[in-house]
């Protein structure tokens, strides 16, 4: 009746490895990201993406517990998933094809320069977790400068 599909909570490969940061996002904690698409997601204003996204991120912040840092690095995550697309776009229609079709070295650097920029970004991010204090979230994000969220923008 039950196989280890069915538990699987997290895709290592997919978060690792995969260079997008929604993937790495879906690759993640996988039986609350499936509950928070099909119950929350799926009923925010598909005209406004971001907004959309935030009010995801907002109730897996409360999900995961009353803490500040975390509520500042969820509602984060609108914000480079916003870049992530704007970006891709750009990038797709400077070179006439979708970044993951572009061939040559071009193709392979900007596809390593993605994921570079997403592990530092779950990095930055993670400090909420790490921390969970808003005050001390902060303080160590204005200690490099905000840089991963003065990047996105």
């Amino acid at each position: 009746q039950w196989d280890f599909e069915t538990i699987r909570t997290v895709d290592p490969w997919g978060t690792e490895v995969g260079r997008r940061f929604r993937g790495g996002l879906r690759h993640w904690n996988m039986t609350v990201q499936w509950w928070l698409a099909a119950y929350v997601h799926r009923r925010g204003p598909r005209q406004y993406p971001v907004l959309r996204n935030a009010w995801t991120m907002l109730a897996s912040a409360y999900w995961h517990g009353l803490h500040g840092g975390q509520y500042l690095s969820f509602l984060t995550v609108p914000l480079w998933l916003a870049a992530e697309a704007a970006a891709e776009a750009a990038l797709g229609g400077y070179f006439g094809v979708p970044l993951e079709q572009l061939g040559g070295w071009k193709g392979s650097a900007l596809r390593g320069a993605q994921w570079f920029l997403k592990m530092r970004a779950f990095e930055y991010l993670s400090m909420g977790f790490v921390l969970r204090e808003a005050a001390a979230t902060l303080h160590f994000w204005a200690s490099v400068h905000f840089c991963l969220h003065i990047l996105p923008l």
